[in-house]
């Protein structure tokens, strides 16, 4: 039986995690974008693409508060394929995105401890090392392992240790963000002197889409912890209050800090010298060494609470994909603590297969697929407001029919948008993208007729606002 075992504050925690993990990374925005468009876009991006899907995400949250969340939203209104389709483009995603962050952590790690860079002690070394099992690789898989043991152990213990990372890193940056008010405050010019866009030549409007692609990044996520809703007490208010909660609170996290990092004057009339870690320079600037450190250490814990809350809610999809015989019903079972054991061991065994590649040229393509299953959630937002009227929704987005189509249209413009801007400026992982999707979909057959083999979905008490209660 499923526990209920998360309230709003660790819910916060695991949306978190699942959205953010920190500003970490921005720092490549500025030099794709500059300052100027890349403040404009840390606020422009949250209105019309997080803001929309926080929203659609709280409506079917509250009307199916159920464990497999959007996959569930997708089965109910568009049927068994699309919920499928929609299912098994997040899990393939995982494969990229998840298994990436211990790799990235012992790249940290590797700062300090040399011995731990890739290829060192390497047993098996492959295609010019792009597939090496090593000292790297035993470290990614050994940071793993805890982390395993605590998402068996339950929900309740990974939304804990979520809060606990989240204030270990925004309380580094809270200090970093005062200090670079204080110099603005005391007539700092350095923000005086930031260009708008990355160079001369470059328009508002290239600078926009040549960061897009890293904003979208750092503000998507908001419909994953819907996969353990079955085991949200009070799931119908708690989501909403969470994402309410989790959405400014992220937003802001971003700007502060990021204004208060150029303001430390660091590559000040040269946008495009911003690289990764430079927010830790810019800290050294404002705060000293101390400060500098306590913000390395902190993108080293996001990798650790990105990997973990990922872990719990991408875990629940090959759940429930075995619940309705698409995988081996062993994955549908829960263990000794009402979680998905034997679901997070695949999991997690097929991310160490994973950490043992160096995949980062394929990361971009997350943001391809991901978009694609959002936009499958969103027109499951539209079908479930037209089929099923009388559905019960605790939270209900306001405004009717034309409220609805902007919460729609505003992401659809700009994955359109995402779209065409990585076709001209990544082409290779924009169809690497367009592959996984594909892969996806021609596993359908295959799957449910050489696994499903005619077993029928398991047993799901949603009522739809049917006459009759229905069961999908």
């Amino acid at each position: 039986m499923t526990r209920k075992q998360l309230r709003t504050i660790t819910l916060v925690g695991v949306i978190y995690f699942s959205v953010s993990g920190g500003p970490f990374g921005l720092e490549e925005l500025i030099s794709s974008s500059g300052a100027g468009v890349a403040l404009l876009a840390l606020v422009i991006v949250p209105i019309v693409f997080s803001v929309p899907t926080a929203l659609m995400s709280a409506e079917l949250g509250s009307a199916i508060p159920v464990e497999g969340g959007y996959y569930y939203w997708v089965k109910s209104a568009m049927g068994p394929f699309a919920g499928f389709t929609v299912g098994i483009w997040q899990w393939l995603n995982s494969f990229l995105d998840t298994a990436l962050y211990p790799v990235i952590a012992v790249d940290y790690l590797a700062q300090w401890f040399p011995a731990l860079e890739r290829g060192n002690g390497a047993v098996v070394s492959l295609f010019d090392g792009r597939v090496s099992l090593d000292w790297h690789w035993l470290t990614a898989i050994a940071i793993m392992v805890p982390l395993a043991w605590l998402n068996i152990r339950g929900s309740r213990l990974v939304g804990d240790f979520s809060v606990l990372l989240m204030v270990l890193i925004l309380l580094p940056f809270f200090v970093m963000t005062v200090l670079g008010l204080l110099r603005i405050i005391g007539g700092s010019d350095a923000l005086a002197s930031l260009p708008l866009t990355a160079s001369p030549h470059q328009t508002p409007m290239a600078a926009f889409g040549a960061g897009l692609g890293v904003v979208i990044w750092n503000y998507i996520g908001w419909d994953q912890p819907s996969t353990v809703l079955g085991e949200v007490d009070r799931p119908g208010r708690t989501y909403g209050r969470a994402l309410a909660i989790s959405l400014p609170l992220i937003a802001i996290s971003y700007v502060l800090p990021t204004l208060a990092a150029l303001a430390s004057g660091l590559h000040a009339g040269h946008p495009g010298r911003w690289e990764d870690g430079d927010f830790a320079s810019a800290g050294a600037l404002l705060g000293g060494p101390w400060l500098m450190l306590a913000i390395t250490i902190g993108a080293l814990i996001s990798q650790i609470g990105l990997f973990s809350s990922l872990l719990m809610s991408g875990s629940r999809i090959p759940k429930v994909l075995a619940g309705d015989g698409y995988l081996p019903s062993a994955l549908a079972r829960d263990g000794r603590y009402g979680t998905p054991t034997a679901a997070i061991l695949v999991s997690c065994v097929i991310f160490a297969i994973f950490c043992a590649l160096d995949f980062a040229t394929l990361v971009n393509a997350d943001i391809i697929t991901n978009l694609a299953a959002l936009m499958l959630e969103f027109a499951a937002f539209l079908v479930l407001r037209r089929k099923f009227p009388n559905l019960v929704r605790p939270f209900r987005v306001r405004g009717g029919w034309v409220s609805a189509a902007l919460i729609v249209l505003l992401p659809a413009a700009l994955t359109v948008y995402m779209v065409i801007s990585t076709w001209h400026e990544e082409p290779g992982a924009l169809w690497v993208g367009v592959v996984i999707l594909a892969i996806g979909v021609a596993l359908y057959p295959v799957l449910n007729r050489f696994v499903k083999r005619g077993r029928p979905d398991a047993e799901v008490d949603i009522d739809l606002g049917a006459p009759a209660r229905a069961v999908v």
